[in-house]
């Protein structure tokens, strides 16, 4: 049965598309994998290997060296650094650098910022290709990727080992290498999790927010927020998805762990049975009742977190929040958030959503005007300054981090937090420190399969394709996209 692509995908996606075309044709080079199959359901490396590379791979820190995170002479290492990233100077980025300057204050950083989009991105890798920058914040492992593999970013392997800096004991994993070396440093993350409107929780008798719970036992606590009218309809939704498309994808991450859209083989694997049980579950709770409908967001743009702050909906999936809460003047509202963790598909599984999913990379450019002082900066916004990262709703992976300086960072003092949210929750399951967290290592055709993901994500949510139809069209032409990559 052929499907013809709504409208909505039309409007939604087209310039989308005609804009990757357009980023692809800047170089010779398409998007692929680090390797054509994958041999382990494991997490494991995503280099390449080949004779060039086998005795060029990075050296082991050593343990019996101290990391270097300031460098010694930083004082009076002079330069100028410009840096491209999506956060604005109230955001983090402006904090960021005043705390650089007091280590490094010969070092001169300015910054643009540029869209997390397709066309924004592409913006980024024109400037670049241009010379016009020197570190980049760069987001998802598919853009970064798509730089590394294209000679825009500058080889950190010396530099790290220098410092005695190691990727696992700093940042939790090694996975993000290219040809056996490091290009990118993993320290920016996002925390998944639900967010609660307390009054409506406490209101429904639900009792302390839950170490661990899973789908089912969520959806119970929905069902308990949910209010009705006298006919029935529903006026308070007990829960929502994230109005970003792919969500509906995060349960697959959350028991996977690695490489979510792909098999074994390395192959698509929407046709396993976990997409089909995550996407009945959200359509049922929609029928329900006790779940706000997810086609609503993709056809009016509403954000989520607008309806938490409206009372529209009593929680919901969340992950950058935060960023708004105090600001009650453009977002008003009179109730504590609570943060709930993001719930298993089954009891007692590993729960790969608990810690920071890596989502952002520090990355000095290769054509960087002062790489030294490019490197500096890059190093100390993955470790002493990844704290500010908070402030714009994202987190660091460095595992050097102050639970208690990110209080302070974000709201100012715990005593100012508490005002706002549920302090301990917060520190729980927004900074997660050291908690499981879901990665990527295989990536081959995943721009072309991320596009796929979205318009089979509005076609189910429509109701235009039932679940078991489009996921079996998704698969098919998933696999297409990631033959042609390879």
């Amino acid at each position: 049965m052929n499907f013809p692509m709504n409208s909505l995908y039309k409007e939604k996606h087209m310039k989308k598309i005609i804009s990757m075309i357009m980023m692809l044709s800047l170089v010779l080079a398409m998007l692929g994998g680090c390797s054509s199959k994958k041999g382990s359901s494991e997490p494991e490396s995503n280099n390449i290997e080949n004779e060039s590379t086998k005795d060029n791979q990075p050296a082991a820190a050593d343990s019996a060296k101290d990391p270097v995170y300031i460098d010694a002479d930083a004082e009076t290492m002079t330069g100028e650094v410009r840096f491209l990233t999506a956060f604005a100077g109230d955001l983090g980025t402006d904090a960021l650098i005043e705390e650089f300057n007091k280590y490094y204050p010969n070092i001169k950083v300015t910054y643009e910022t540029y869209g997390n989009t397709v066309d924004g991105n592409l913006g980024a890798n024109t400037s670049i290709q241009a010379g016009n920058a020197d570190v980049i914040l760069s987001y998802h492992t598919h853009n970064t990727a798509f730089r590394w593999e294209n000679g825009m970013l500058m080889d950190l392997t010396d530099y790290l080992k220098n410092d005695n800096l190691d990727l696992v004991k700093e940042w939790g994993t090694d996975a993000y290498l290219y040809q056996d070396r490091v290009y990118a440093l993993p320290s920016g993350g996002v925390s998944i999790f639900i967010a609660l409107n307390m009054d409506k929780w406490n209101a429904a008798d639900l009792g302390e927010i839950p170490e661990s719970w899973t789908w089912d036992e969520y959806l119970e606590a929905c069902r308990a927020m949910t209010e009705v009218d006298s006919t029935g309809k529903t006026t308070v939704y007990g829960g929502a998805d994230f109005n970003q498309r792919d969500y509906w994808t995060y349960p697959m991450r959350q028991t996977k762990g690695v490489d979510a859209f792909y098999n074994e083989e390395g192959l698509a694997d929407f046709d396993s049975g976990l997409a089909a049980t995550i996407l009945n579950r959200f359509l049922a709770a929609e029928d329900e009742g006790i779940w706000y409908p997810k086609i609503n967001f993709i056809t009016d743009g509403t954000k989520t977190r607008d309806l938490v702050w409206s009372g529209t909906i009593a929680s919901c999936v969340e992950s950058i929040i935060t960023r708004f809460v105090m600001d009650k003047e453009n977002y008003p509202h009179d109730f504590i958030l609570g943060y709930a963790p993001y719930p298993t598909n089954e009891e007692g599984e590993t729960n790969y959503a608990q810690g920071a999913m890596i989502n952002s990379f520090f990355c000095v450019t290769n054509n960087a005007q002062n790489p030294d002082a490019a490197y500096a900066f890059a190093k100390f916004a993955s470790t002493y300054g990844g704290k500010y990262m908070y402030r714009a709703g994202h987190t660091t992976t460095w595992t050097g981090t102050d639970p208690d300086e990110i209080i302070n960072v974000v709201f100012g003092s715990e005593e100012t937090a508490a005002e706002y949210v549920d302090v301990d929750s917060y520190i729980t399951n927004v900074i997660a420190i050291g908690q499981p967290a879901y990665h990527e290592e295989y990536i081959v055709g995943y721009n072309n399969v991320a596009v796929l993901v979205d318009e089979y994500t509005d076609y189910i949510f429509s109701r235009t394709m039932t679940v078991e139809e489009g996921l079996k069209k998704l698969n098919e032409l998933a696999n297409e996209a990631i033959e042609e990559a390879k």
